[in-house]
């Protein structure tokens, strides 16, 4: 017998919103976007957020479609000790380059990016862009043999943890810096020059945000 196919709940965000809700407000702070009164988590499992880990550490997490694109979006909440602390997104499709160059042509090559990094790991298959120092965006290439040749907006992750309203112990962008090796976007040209992917995200960061390089880099 076949099984029924989950029919994923609507969200009315895109990927470029996500990147400025981020970007100001460090989480999703609006519940209602997530179609919740709160934060709570009976709030949570009431409306069908997956819980894993335990009392001291843990994420709700669930699944939506979002409205208007083939794309997935899943949400994590964080919890410590019972109380929400952050959330982040986990996505299913939007290749980087095409929301960073939608997201800075929709708020005018934005200004709120104010520093970015780049990360790759050893197999040059995953990596991160630290933006802002706080802001973990994360890609990786598909699996298919096309897919190699473009990088993929994977999640958002950020070290913000609510209610302190402060940056704590660089969780997120700390783990991302011992998983994987900074790169400077000026010699990753040229140290990356047969990789089509790491040289499209390059351009593509260049083009659309060179003030937030370091220019320590071009040194």
């Amino acid at each position: 017998m076949k099984k029924p196919n989950i029919i994923q709940p609507l969200l009315h965000a895109s990927i470029d919103q996500f990147l400025y809700i981020f970007l100001t407000e460090k989480y999703i702070s609006n519940p209602d976007l997530l179609g919740l009164r709160n934060f709570s988590t009976d709030e949570l499992v009431r409306n069908s957020f997956e819980m894993t880990g335990d009392s001291f550490y843990c994420l709700y997490e669930k699944s939506y479609r979002l409205a208007g694109s083939s794309s997935y979006v899943n949400v994590k909440n964080y919890f410590s000790n019972n109380e929400f602390i952050s959330n982040g997104v986990d996505f299913t499709s939007g290749r980087i380059c095409t929301e960073l160059s939608k997201f800075c042509k929709k708020y005018e090559r934005s200004m709120l990016v104010h520093s970015i990094e780049l990360l790759l790991d050893d197999s040059l298959d995953f990596g991160s862009l630290i933006v802002n120092k706080f802001l973990d965006l994360r890609f990786g290439k598909l699996k298919s043999p096309a897919g190699k040749k473009k990088f993929h907006l994977t999640g958002i992750s950020t070290d913000y943890e609510h209610p302190s309203g402060k940056i704590d112990r660089e969780i997120n962008t700390h783990g991302a810096r011992i998983m994987k090796e900074e790169v400077s976007f000026y010699r990753a040209l040229e140290k990356f020059k047969s990789e089509p992917a790491i040289k499209e995200l390059v351009i593509c960061v260049m083009k659309n945000l060179p003030h937030a390089i370091s220019v320590s880099e071009n040194r």
